[in-house]
This record gives C-alpha cells, structure tokens and sequence, in this order.
C-alpha cells in the first residue's frame, strides 16, 4: 500500500505540484488577513486590489462577458505588464513560501508587480497560493461586458485545485473535475442557473500530461453542459489545475449584508467539518502504524477510507441544484427586496469553517450569536485536534456555506436543502449592528480548538475596531 502511495507522491513532487502540503489546513492560500496587510501598504498605483469571496457583472441581453488572460512571470527582471485598458481583472498569485512567509519581501514582490500597471483596474477575486515551486507568477483575467438591455448579472470566480485524490496517479480526471466543481461552487452559491462558462488554468511537465488534461477538462465540462473556452497551458512546466469561472443570473444577487438585521437567523447549509477524515486518512498512508494507533482510539480504518472516497465524490459533484434553490429565494432582476420571501445574504464557508463566520460579520458590520456547532465527524474531529494532526476541524467541502435570512423563511429554505441530501441547521443569529463580533457559546469549542492554537485566538478574541472596508465592497453598486 505504501509503496504505491509513495510512488505517487514523488511523481506530483517531480512534477512540480504539492501533494501533501495542505493537509495541515486544506489549503495552500495564504492567510487573508496577512495578504491584506501587504496590500493595505500599497498606495497610489493605477492596480487597486480589494481582496473579495465574488465578483459580478451587469448582464445584458444577448451579450457574453469577454476574457482577456495575461501571465506574468516574476522570475523575468525584464518583462513588463501587458496593458489590455479592461476595468476588472480575476487574480491568481503563485508566490514561494520563502517570500509569502517573509513580510518585508511578500510586500516588495507584490509592491514592484501592482505598482507596474499603467492602466487603471480593479481587481477582488484574488486567489493567493504559497508554494515551495521557485517558479512564481501571477495570472490575471481580465472581463470586459458589453452593454445593451440589462436582464440579470454575470457572476465571476476563480479556482486552484489543491485538496486533490493524490493516491490517483497525476494524470487522472478526478483533477480537472475537482477543479470545474470548485470554480463553479460559489457561482451556484449566489442563485446562478444558467450559461456557466469555464476558462481552464493548467499547466503540466510534458506534452502527453497536456493534451490528457485538456481532455479531461472538455469530457467533463460537456457531460455537465457547461462551456469551455479553450486556452493555452501557462507552460510554466509544473503541473497545475485552476480555473474562471462566470454565470448568469436573472435575479437580485443575496448580497445584502447592509440590509442584514438583529434577529435574522443563521443557517448553514451543512455541517462543518466534513473534510476531516481526509486528514487521517492520509496520515494512514503517509505511515501505516497509524492505523493501529487510530483504531486504538476509536477511529476505525474502514471508516476513514469510506468518508474519503465520500469526500471525493462531493468534490467532484457541480452542485448545481444548489444554484436553484438561491435562486427561488431572490428576487426577480430589478424588483424590490422583501425579508420575509428573500434570503438577505449568503457566505461561503468551505475550508475556512468558521473562520468564515468571522469574516461574515465583518461583512455585516454586526455581531453574530453561534449557539452551537455541528460537526459531522465530531469524535474524529476533537481526536485530531487533541493530537495536533490539523487546526481547523470546522473546514468543510463543497455545500457547506452560511444563509442569512429571516424567522419566517427560515424553515422553508431548510426544508429545500434536505431535499438536495443537505444537512442544513440554523446555529446561530444576527446581533447588534456596528461592531463586527464573534460570541461563540458552544460549549464544545474548547474541544474544537484548542486554547493556545492561533485558530483558538482568532475565534476567542475577535472584537476588531472597525469593519474591514475593503470586506465592504460586496454591495450592489
């Protein structure tokens, strides 16, 4: 069994991707509060950066958004910037974790790129990745629409692909298909039902792992009706999987985080925490004493292997039944908002778990009441924080995101998510608007987090002076 892991791993290593380096939190973006820091030195450049979860577009009749793809490799002392004069750029920023960890040399290397543009733009998707690859870039997409008679939106995201089955060899299509699902995930989060579009990022070490990945990206993409603009690999030569990704929708966007109100309850769309056995599974394979040691402590090796083959099929799953029920609950394109039929906002939570609730009243500018947290996995869960195996046992996979909405439209919109194989639960509400503020009352936190884990301080102490105004800008404009 190990071998064969093993084997694999040093086919990803040579291929220049990180197989393993997100277990510890699921992820290899940097911090967003350690980007923003960065960027919130940068004054006076015709770059704005102001880092956000969406973006989105006025939909006309008739016309499809326009993408313009720049690369920009940081290791040419020579090259410049390719102005394109579009407004709205999607970012990705590959950095090595010697710089991304260094705050004086993460700020000049993003301070020499931003301070470069001569044309005015602005950018809020921004997707930051720390790598051990010498090879650092950053990836713009650039959207431009056109105008005529506005019907709806066009929502715009973007995607890297880094939880990945990496016990299947390198050239599988669980990659690309992992990679389409996540770029499209929080396009069904805001009520998107039709015209999604993919513009695929990769990149790989030879011809033959090129030619399969596109081929992997147009079989899925077509099984799931979704168009695919073809585009060159980044020929950076390491292997990567990413994507953009836009949609439409003809209704009001559930954005409103201003027009949230104390009282409103807060639902999640299922439980946290749902990505927690992929950690010890692969620390099975990583060293198979590990198994008798879990099955010790009552974590059964059967279990693990069955919740990671579930895992993955939920990450390789378009949700787009999701999409519909948001959209059921927005109103039409143009029409007036009512409490008590729409729902007021929505907020991914994903891998962040409930970091994300953090950010989400900072969103609101209010504080959030959290009554309880369910985890799906709860004894594996308080095991592997126990045991330092990872810090955030509330990260979670695809469908599990924040609602907030009112009392008399709560149980309807959890009734819809049970039908979709959900396990949505209100755990909390709304309090005083003003001052972004977490008061966590599960009593189960402490098993969670542990005390003098960062992610514990994050949580425990989380009474900032002032609402981020950059985490402001998602507003209807």
């Amino acid at each position: 069994m190990n071998q064969d892991f093993w084997h694999n791993i040093f086919r990803y290593k040579e291929y220049g991707f990180e197989p393993l380096n997100w277990i510890a939190n699921f992820s290899n973006e940097i911090d967003q509060d350690v980007f923003e820091n960065s960027i919130n030195r940068i004054k006076g450049t015709n770059a704005k950066f102001t880092p956000d979860w969406i973006d989105y577009f006025i939909k006309c009749e008739g016309k499809v958004p326009e993408l313009t793809r720049r690369f920009y490799d940081f290791t040419d002392s020579e090259g410049s910037q390719s102005e394109t004069g579009i407004k709205k750029a999607l970012t990705i920023i590959c950095m090595n974790s010697d710089i991304s960890e260094d705050a004086e040399k993460r700020f000049t290397l993003l301070y020499n790129f931003i301070s470069g543009f001569k044309s005015k733009f602005n950018t809020k998707k921004v997707t930051v990745l720390s790598t051990s690859s010498k090879k650092q870039f950053a990836l713009l997409d650039f959207i431009e629409t056109r105008r005529g008679n506005k019907i709806g939106y066009i929502l715009a995201n973007n995607y890297v692909a880094q939880v990945t089955d990496v016990m299947d060899i390198p050239e599988s299509e669980i990659h690309t298909q992992i990679t389409v699902s996540g770029a499209i995930e929080n396009l069904n989060l805001l009520g998107c039902t039709s015209e999604f579009r993919i513009f695929p990022i990769y990149d790989g070490p030879t011809e033959e792992i090129l030619d399969i990945t596109r081929k992997n990206f147009d079989l899925f993409t077509l099984s799931n009706n979704i168009y695919m603009e073809d585009y060159p690999s980044l020929k950076i030569g390491n292997l990567f999987f990413g994507a953009t990704s836009t949609a439409t929708t003809l209704k009001e966007l559930p954005l409103r985080y201003e027009d949230t109100e104390e009282g409103m309850n807060l639902i999640i769309t299922d439980k946290f925490g749902s990505i927690i056995p992929l950690n010890l599974f692969l620390l099975t394979q990583i060293n198979e004493e590990n198994i008798s040691l879990f099955e010790k402590n009552g974590v059964s090796y059967e279990t693990l292997k069955h919740t990671k083959d579930m895992i993955f099929k939920n990450l390789v799953h378009p949700r787009f039944e999701l999409g519909k029920i948001i959209n059921k609950y927005c109103p039409d394109f143009g029409e007036k908002y009512d409490k008590s039929q729409h729902i007021t906002a929505v907020f991914p939570i994903l891998r962040k778990g409930l970091l994300a609730i953090k950010l989400l009243s900072q969103y609101t500018d209010s504080e959030i009441t959290i009554q309880k947290i369910p985890v799906k996995y709860h004894d594996i869960a308080c095991y592997a924080v126990k045991e330092y195996f990872l810090q955030n046992p509330t990260s979670s996979v695809n469908g599990c995101h924040a609602i907030i909405a009112s009392r008399e439209l709560t149980d309807s919109i959890i009734q819809d998510l049970k039908k979709i194989n959900l396990e949505p639960e209100v755990i909390g509400s709304i309090g005083r608007k003003g001052k972004a503020f977490l008061d966590i009352r599960d009593i189960n936190f402490d098993k969670y987090f542990l005390p003098r884990s960062k992610m514990y301080k994050k949580l425990r102490s989380f009474r900032p002076k002032q609402p981020n105004k950059n985490m402001m800008e998602t507003k209807r404009n």
